[in-house]
């Protein structure tokens, strides 16, 4: 489509948190909403203030003047260190620890009192910006740059500038040999056109964009005995069947119920995956 034979990709790691759309407007922060389905989500602008990381008012830096209206997306995350700790706290308390780090964060932003987030250690990695009112940019890669300078947190030290596809997927070879390392969940690396004038030849799908691609990695998976199996009973009246496990540790969490929607059991033994 772009009729060139080697094209310009950003690449970063897909990190497994809860997709976040923050719009700041006279570098102030207005709103914040989840994903949802992609057209409309959730405003949790007031749990996200609670958040550290996230600047309520963006930086005026010398020679970085702030857009008078800026739309920025990340993934609010927890690290496994601090995800960890806060479980052993939940289980000293007598309730039920939470199932990952993905849940853990997504179901904090969520909550109806704000008191709630602002008690947890949550955190947020901001990488890309769909509308930026009062700046021009010619690449991705020089919006990264600014974004640090109007305070935006921004995990610049896994982010790569590479040429052509053979370089991003020796970078994602390279992410999936790092991810047990790090101290924070990732599933994938995502793949991005770099020039903002070749995505704007590529246009968007419904709901996603050409000039972008979400590489995952296989999940990891281990084996362990179901002990017992429980139903639970959802706000809705729902009922899901959770198996209670041995626990496991798979990706530095410990995993020691598993939802049974999916079922794979074979002579009493259950393929965990990690976000179980």
């Amino acid at each position: 489509t772009l009729g060139q034979g080697s094209i310009e990709f950003v690449v970063e790691p897909k990190y497994d948190g809860l997709s976040i759309e923050l719009v700041y407007e006279n570098g102030s922060l207005v709103s914040a909403a989840t994903r949802g389905d992609g057209r409309t989500g959730e405003d949790v602008t007031a749990n996200v203030r609670t958040i550290r990381s996230i600047p309520l008012s963006l930086l005026d830096s010398e020679g970085e003047s702030v857009p008078s209206r800026l739309v920025v997306r990340g993934e609010i995350y927890m690290r496994l260190d601090e995800f960890n700790s806060l479980n052993r706290r939940r289980l000293q308390d007598g309730e039920q620890p939470f199932a990952n780090p993905r849940n853990a964060a997504a179901g904090s932003v969520r909550q109806l009192d704000a008191r709630i987030p602002r008690s947890r250690p949550l955190h947020v990695f901001l990488y890309e910006v769909p509308q930026c009112e009062g700046r021009s940019f010619p690449t991705h890669w020089q919006v990264l740059e600014a974004m640090p300078r109007w305070g935006l947190p921004v995990n610049r030290a896994m982010q790569s500038l590479v040429q052509g596809i053979d370089q991003a997927l020796e970078y994602y070879r390279d992410m999936e040999d790092r991810r047990d390392d790090l101290n924070f969940e990732i599933d994938g690396v995502v793949i991005k056109i770099n020039s903002l004038e070749q995505r704007e030849k590529m246009g968007t799908r419904q709901r996603d964009p050409r000039w972008a691609i979400a590489y995952k990695f296989q999940p990891r998976s281990d084996t362990t005995r179901v002990k017992d199996i429980i139903v639970n009973v959802g706000r809705t009246g729902a009922l899901t069947p959770v198996a209670l496990l041995e626990p496991v540790h798979i990706g530095g969490v410990e995993v020691s119920r598993a939802s049974l929607h999916n079922l794979n059991l074979e002579i009493g033994r259950a393929s965990c995956r990690e976000r179980v």
